[in-house]
């Protein structure tokens, strides 16, 4: 899993780790959410290593209508799955394309195939799979890319914009940031390895802080940035 708040670093950390490393299937809702935009469709078996069906989506929404307050049973049901293809009778915003994200990953969960996905992690259900992931017997792994303050990711988001990327609300990119960084201990966790990197400075290289392998945990830094001892050490240590 990699995660962050918006405008932490993640898409260029994805890139570098794809450099090196299988990352599996990739489910990203950003690129979920620009296919249906461009394409009013999305081709299931880009991402998935079977092809699925109406049945599929309905097991799934049996699910998450119960346990997902993000989007109503009505949107839901707008969603139709034919020959791997699934389409969208309502309008697609990044809500939709979550759950949809969720959805392809429940399919390889199921069907135990390896697979990475890129997350704000503002929801407790990210979490909440990673432990699923874990307890399947899946080895996971989490990739933390944070910033010392909001204000960061805002400029951060502004520049990816007039670059031609995609916005998000100033409102949301900070409430999604406190979020995550409260997710994060949890998250933490239930990985059986995990980094942590640092992203605050403009300029400078990503810096890898922290590393996790089963229950040992290195340092790689002589001083901890704020936000990693507040939301990380500080929560561990309780």
């Amino acid at each position: 899993m990699f995660a962050g708040p918006n405008g932490s670093g993640k898409s260029t950390l994805i890139k570098e780790i794809k450099n090196k490393f299988s990352v599996g299937f990739y489910i990203n809702a950003d690129d979920i959410e620009k296919e249906f935009s461009n394409s009013k469709f999305i081709d299931c078996n880009n991402y998935l290593p079977i092809s699925v069906n109406q049945n599929d989506w309905d097991f799934f929404k049996s699910i998450i209508s119960s346990n997902d307050t993000r989007v109503t049973s009505k949107v839901l049901d707008s969603i139709e799955i034919k020959d791997g293809i699934l389409t969208n009778k309502s309008e697609t915003n990044s809500y939709i394309a979550a759950v949809i994200a969720e959805f392809l990953r429940h399919i390889l969960l199921r069907y135990n195939s390896s697979f990475s996905f890129e997350t704000v992690m503002s929801h407790q259900s990210k979490v909440d799979f990673l432990k699923k992931a874990k307890d399947k017997g899946f080895k996971t792994y989490l990739y933390f890319i944070g910033t010392q303050d909001p204000l960061i990711n805002i400029n951060r988001v502004k520049i990816r914009v007039s670059k031609g990327g995609h916005a998000v609300d100033q409102e949301k990119i900070v409430k999604r940031y406190y979020h995550s960084m409260e997710l994060l201990s949890q998250a933490f966790l239930n990985a059986d390895r995990a980094f942590i990197f640092d992203n605050s400075t403009d300029g400078e290289t990503k810096n890898l802080l922290i590393e996790k392998k089963g229950d040992h945990v290195e340092v790689f830094v002589d001083e901890i940035p704020e936000w990693v001892q507040i939301y990380l050490l500080d929560k561990l240590i309780k």
